[in-house]
């Protein structure tokens, strides 16, 4: 009987230091720098996709509201410059009478500074124009996007066209 009770005693122990063991590596692997780094990858990511599809957004019956759409998507020099939008550039895109639609088709990020905020992200997007009174066209381009991470979270701070046939 004693026998069996150490032996009872020594599996339990056991099972209690792999338990241990076990807490220990799952806790430190969810809290390692590779898996935050990653989680802060994919949340640049998803939102350099809605913002870059955001600006390449824009309804002429609502200037107004999309060029506010636009100052809350942006930060530091692109919101400074979108931040210059004047009454003749609204009423000429208001006059184009043109909804456009962007859709965002593939995105990377290819830097991340996680520790300074930053992030640059490749983009394809798929823009539809509908103008009145004439049938939708599409047309593909690609930008790249700078990223700044802000106290309201990631925003764009610059979006570039890249021409066809860059690298």
């Amino acid at each position: 009987m004693a026998a069996q009770l150490k032996i009872a005693i020594a599996v339990f122990a056991a099972a209690c230091a792999f338990a241990g063991w076990a807490g220990y590596t799952w806790f430190t692997a969810t809290n390692s720098e590779a898996v935050t780094y990653g989680n802060s990858r994919d949340e640049a990511l998803k939102s350099g996709r809605e913002l870059v599809a955001r600006l390449t957004s824009l309804d002429h019956h609502r200037i107004d509201q999309g060029i506010a759409d636009w100052l809350a998507a942006s930060t530091g020099p692109l919101r400074d410059q979108l931040g210059k939008t004047d009454d003749a550039t609204k009423q000429a895109l208001t006059k184009d009478a043109t909804v456009s639609t962007g859709k965002v088709l593939d995105a990377a990020i290819s830097e991340l500074d996680d520790h300074a905020g930053t992030a640059k992200m490749l983009a394809s997007v798929e823009i539809t124009l509908a103008r009145e009174g004439a049938a939708p066209t599409t047309k593909r381009n690609r930008f790249a996007a700078g990223l700044t991470r802000t106290a309201e979270g990631w925003r764009l701070s610059a979006l570039d066209q890249l021409p066809v046939g860059a690298r």
